[in-house]
């Protein structure tokens, strides 16, 4: 696969879109007492990634004050991606200070997952109107993106609760659902792509995911060891969808 001239843009709706996933993730289950003993390193860990995703936005442009004439321009994709971007980094930094100093209300939380379902949506948004690039400008986009942070997300936010994550059956239930929903928009996206005569087989990512999915599975049936179980599926989980994204901005250049 050749190297791809939107690479910034790629990492910022992989590591910004991980982010995104993770808090919405984190929104719709509570804690129950098996959280880590640093709770404040999650939200720190998902402002990072969303920081240095934003610095991949600035590169694309070339020039700071490009990003600045950008946001001048509310109806521009790129500052409907940095208004909810800041959004979504304001209420991590509130979760992060708030845990540092002990505990952050429920509602921070589910404040900060609303925005990040916001930048998730625009991310795939942005590129479902890209009328130029007929390969991107299709419904296929959406859930390809949305599917795809949500999958991400849940795995990067059981990580950081460890095997207390998947002993949870709903949570069990709502991985493979969303990890279903990505391959599935990995496929679609896929058969989309050879339609117009894209090479398709990068998109082949999803059996990568697949084995995440099933990872996450074999952790809830405790068939995998505690300390292998959510590394096992995170780290799956994010080489499919990343690969699979990587061939979705791969149709720039052909």
């Amino acid at each position: 696969m050749a190297l791809i001239t939107e690479f910034s843009l790629f990492a910022f709706t992989t590591l910004g879109g991980m982010a995104a996933g993770a808090y919405a993730v984190a929104a719709c289950f509570a804690d129950d007492g098996r959280e880590a003993k640093r709770p404040w390193l999650f939200p720190l860990v998902c402002l990072a990634l969303l920081g240095v995703g934003l610095l991949g936005v600035l590169g694309h442009l070339g020039r700071p004050e490009r990003f600045l004439l950008a946001m001048s321009n509310p109806a521009s994709m790129i500052a409907e991606e940095a208004y909810w971007s800041i959004a979504f980094g304001v209420l991590i930094l509130v979760d992060f200070v708030l845990l540092r100093r002990g505990t952050s209300p429920r509602a921070v939380r589910v404040a900060a997952a609303v925005a990040a379902l916001g930048l998730m949506g625009v991310m795939g948004w942005a590129y479902f109107t890209s009328y130029g690039n007929p390969a991107w400008a299709t419904w296929q986009t959406l859930p390809l993106f949305v599917a795809g942070d949500l999958a991400m997300g849940a795995a990067l936010w059981a990580l950081f609760r460890g095997e207390g994550a998947y002993r949870s059956g709903a949570f069990a239930a709502a991985f493979t659902v969303v990890g279903a929903l990505a391959i599935a928009s990995i496929a679609l996206t896929a058969a989309h792509f050879a339609s117009f005569g894209y090479d398709a087989l990068p998109f082949a990512a999803a059996v990568v995911l697949a084995a995440g999915v099933a990872s996450g599975l074999l952790a809830w049936k405790g068939k995998l060891p505690a300390a292998v179980g959510p590394a096992a599926a995170f780290a799956l989980v994010l080489a499919g969808v990343a690969t699979a994204r990587y061939a979705f901005y791969a149709a720039s250049i052909l």
